[in-house]
């Protein structure tokens, strides 16, 4: 904590009642009249001793910044202050006010009731984020003055924190992944997961990431709740995420642009895998090339999310961080591309992949599509040519804004 600044100033009222008091002065030294004259003193006074009272209101008062928590696009992130009085005396009641970046308005402003004497007060501010990134935070700004309101205050003291808004994440269906169970698992232990081979191991509470074909009915009318069939495998699948963050590509720069949507997605199926404890690799255009090679998927669960978190637009095309990615893969790998767009560079990149022994299933989230419709243009004569998807081994599949993205990831 770091007293920065300190200001006073009067207000709209202050200033009426200072000129006021000018004002009857010079009506008593024309009148010679005792009346103005009580007047003009007593506004004066009151002006003084306002001034002062303005003055000493937030001598002694510290900031003092909690834990600030993390939290996921969608979700309330609590910001704690801790309010400080030295003093032996009442405060009156103090604003707390902080630009924060990714909640809705930027500001936060929260009134706190006076603090007794030698009070030590923790101040939970809570707010909804709805930006992903990381965000450093430092000003806050305390504010009071005196009784009558004729000054205002002002303390900013810097209380550097750091915050990570993550993308929040969706259900996603059940992706159907066993077949693909050939590379053995890094812990070479068992891993059980519902539905993952045939030897049977029991029987657990259904969640929603399950597939509706493993509900064990008995068991569900046994317990009155709904129960899958659980097996044992000693293989584990391997998956990768691919996501496009070519800025030629980005529908624009708001929560509802292409470039969001298919941060989501990822963020989702990161989410998705971490629970199948799978091997999990991570790879991203945009401002630069990013390839995380495989691990453990509950390893690399937060370094990918903090990837995704700090993700921005760039001009690093993703036929590139596909080639980088098809070299740290193994085969029969299932890779998960979430493009912005259709070209031939693109579509060639896939076709490597594939021949190279990975599955590829590809979601595009095209730019037009995810635009206001007054601001989309109608598709020129020839354009799009070559990139027809005849004679390539992957096929597109379009995903809209008004898809919910267990719909979306349903499609391929």
């Amino acid at each position: 904590m770091q007293d920065t600044m300190r200001l006073i100033w009067p207000t709209s009222r202050g200033w009426f009642v200072a000129l006021s008091s000018f004002a009857w002065l010079g009506v008593a030294l024309v009148n010679h009249g005792v009346f103005p004259f009580l007047l003009a003193c007593g506004t004066a006074a009151l002006t003084m001793v306002s001034f002062l009272c303005a003055l000493l209101s937030l001598r002694r008062v510290r900031v003092i910044r909690a834990t600030s928590g993390d939290a996921s696009t969608g979700q309330a992130v609590s910001l704690p202050l801790r309010l400080v009085n030295l003093s032996r005396r009442r405060r009156q009641d103090i604003i707390v006010e902080e630009r924060v970046p990714f909640i809705p308005g930027r500001l936060v402003r929260t009134v706190v009731a006076p603090l007794g004497p030698h009070e030590d007060r923790l101040v939970s501010r809570r707010s909804l984020a709805m930006v992903r990134g990381e965000f450093e935070l430092d000003r806050v700004v305390l504010r009071s003055g005196d009784p009558a309101g004729l000054f205002r205050r002002e303390r900013r003291f810097s209380c550097p924190t750091k915050v990570i808004v993550y993308p929040g994440v969706e259900p996603v269906p059940d992706l159907i992944l066993e077949q693909h169970e050939t590379m053995h698992s890094m812990t070479a232990s068992p891993i059980s997961a519902a539905g993952m081979s045939q030897d049977f191991y029991g029987v657990r509470e259904y969640t929603p990431s399950d597939g509706l074909r493993f509900i064990h009915w008995r068991s569900s009318a046994r317990y009155g709740r709904l129960m899958v069939k659980e097996f044992e495998r000693n293989a584990t699948v391997s998956v990768a995420i691919l996501i496009d963050a070519n800025e030629a590509f980005v529908s624009g720069d708001d929560e509802m642009s292409n470039l969001e949507y298919q941060i989501r997605a990822a963020a989702s199926l990161c989410h998705y895998c971490a629970g199948l404890y799978c091997e999990l690799a991570f790879a991203a255009g945009g401002d630069r090339l990013l390839v995380q090679s495989p691990r453990p998927s509950p390893e690399i669960q937060q370094d990918i999310l903090y990837n995704l978190a700090t993700l921005r637009a760039g001009r690093v095309a993703l036929p590139d961080v596909a080639y980088a990615l098809a070299q740290v893969l193994p085969t029969k790998t299932v890779v998960f591309c979430l493009s912005l767009g259709v070209s031939k560079p693109l579509r060639d990149s896939l076709d490597t992949l594939v021949a190279s022994g990975l599955e590829v299933r590809w979601f595009c989230a095209d730019r037009e599509a995810f635009r206001p419709k007054a601001k989309r243009r109608p598709a020129k004569a020839g354009e799009g040519a070559g990139e027809s998807s005849t004679g390539h081994l992957v096929v597109a599949a379009q995903v809209r804004p008004d898809m919910r993205l267990e719909e979306a990831l349903a499609v391929v």
